[in-house]
């Protein structure tokens, strides 16, 4: 199967997945506060609220990390799957979704191709993306185009040691049906982000970073990078 026609099977995967997110309020409250790592390290960058704000694959919630800097004049989240109504039955979850999304723009977009000018925004989030789509680089490519120079990027996304990679990689070709393979159709090596940031002139600011035998023979792991995009970029 070709990493395209993965992505096309992991896409009917996620519309399954969150549709039952946004009839539970366990699974709403979930999403809201998923990795708040990154939420913690991406705030600990600005002394005021930036004015514009990008989330790229929040869900189709419309909430993703949107909810960080309420003051910011312009929130936008940009995803492949149609936005869907949140419908819990609970009112607390379900008015917290509300009040999150009242103020905020989504768009049913690519990451590959987003609808935004060169350095439209002050920061740029994609959290639990990146292992989802079919060319990361482009989509990578993509959120360090929009940030404007002095801005900030944040990235969230799972990793594999050395080991973990090859191992991961075998397995996927002997159980290529296997959910997980299904819903994550690329797989990254711990240092691939950084190595990409620096080349596109980003300095990382904040990263919860692995060990060098971490890196070789360590376990799955979710990373989190906060980049500033530099003023001579």
């Amino acid at each position: 199967m070709t990493t395209e026609n993965m992505w096309l099977s992991a896409q009917d995967g996620e519309k399954i997945y969150w549709a039952k997110r946004c009839s539970d309020p366990v699974g709403v409250m979930y999403e809201i506060g998923e990795h708040l790592d990154l939420a913690w390290r991406l705030k600990a960058c600005f002394s005021v609220s930036p004015e514009r704000l990008l989330d790229v694959g929040p869900g189709p919630m419309g909430t993703g990390l949107l909810w960080l800097f309420p003051d910011a004049r312009v929130k936008v989240g940009i995803d492949t799957i149609p936005r869907m109504t949140v419908a819990t039955g609970n009112r607390y979850a379900d008015q917290l979704v509300r009040a999150i999304t009242a103020d905020s723009q989504y768009i049913r977009g690519s990451g590959e191709n987003l609808p935004c000018e060169d350095g439209t925004f002050d920061a740029v989030v994609c959290n639990n993306v990146l292992d989802h789509v079919a060319h990361p680089e482009k989509v990578l490519s993509e959120l360090c185009r929009v940030v404007r120079p002095g801005g900030y990027l944040g990235l969230g996304l799972d990793t594999n040691s050395c080991l973990g990679y090859l191992l991961r990689k075998i397995d996927r070709a002997m159980r290529p049906s296997l959910n997980t393979y299904r819903l994550h159709p690329t797989d990254f090596i711990i240092g691939d982000i950084e190595k990409f940031l620096c080349a596109q002139k980003f300095t990382i600011r904040s990263s919860n970073s692995a060990s060098f035998l971490g890196r070789l023979v360590g376990r799955r792991r979710i990373q989190f990078w906060v980049a500033v995009k530099n003023e001579t970029a």
